[in-house]
């Protein structure tokens, strides 16, 4: 299967966006462990967790209307995990040097080695993605990194030993050391990237 989307006119969906109709909605509740309590779906099942945290269902047929303001969080976890592009789903390390490409905007990029949500993306896509993007078109730095690690988690926090209805932080960044990554609902996975250099495309879109 295709990584990307594309509409009659050729317009390419981003294989890592959102759509509406891959919402679902689930009760949570809380699951008593030895070392203490931490969130649970309902009907729970052994692969809700991941590295340690509950992590959002979605569904994956990409049907209903594409949210540009939203990731769908198996995808962008898929695209983390296995160096994929966010555009195609393609691998976004270079063949000739093992390094892989990333697409950043210059106020997140430049400081050096830090962690990022925004999964890779390949070379070839890279015009493609900063052309479709207003705040890349101002903002865009190209890099290439040399490792990325797993750092935490973009999610939403509930207070423990209450009913988890409504989080108390939403969106919040949450580090898997962190004591709270028991009571979070993970959206988006954060890495920590290692080696950063700045890179140029064919199309010099630095």
């Amino acid at each position: 299967m295709s990584g990307i989307a594309t509409t009659v006119t050729g317009f390419r969906y981003p294989y890592v966006i959102g759509w509406s109709g891959e919402v679902q909605q689930h009760r949570l509740r809380w699951e008593l462990r030895r070392d203490g309590e931490r969130l649970a779906y309902a009907e729970s099942r052994p692969s809700d967790y991941v590295y340690g945290v509950l992590r959002l269902r979605q569904g994956q047929k990409r049907t209903g209307k594409p949210d540009f303001t939203t990731v769908n969080t198996r995808r962008q976890w898929r695209c983390m995990d296995k160096r994929l592009c966010q555009v195609c789903a393609g691998s976004a390390v270079d063949p000739e040097t093992g390094r892989i490409w990333w697409l950043l905007s210059s106020c997140e990029g430049e400081a050096g080695d830090g962690f990022t949500n925004a999964p890779p993306t390949c070379r070839v896509c890279i015009p493609e993605a900063i052309s479709q993007c207003s705040h890349l078109r101002r903002n865009a730095a190209v890099f290439t990194v040399g490792a990325c690690y797993p750092h935490g988690v973009r999610g939403d926090v509930f207070l423990p030993y209450l009913p988890p209805v409504v989080p108390f932080r939403s969106n919040a960044v949450v580090r898997f050391a962190d004591e709270e990554i028991a009571y979070c609902v993970a959206r988006e996975l954060l890495v920590r990237l290692h080696d950063v250099q700045p890179a140029v495309t064919d199309g010099d879109a630095r």
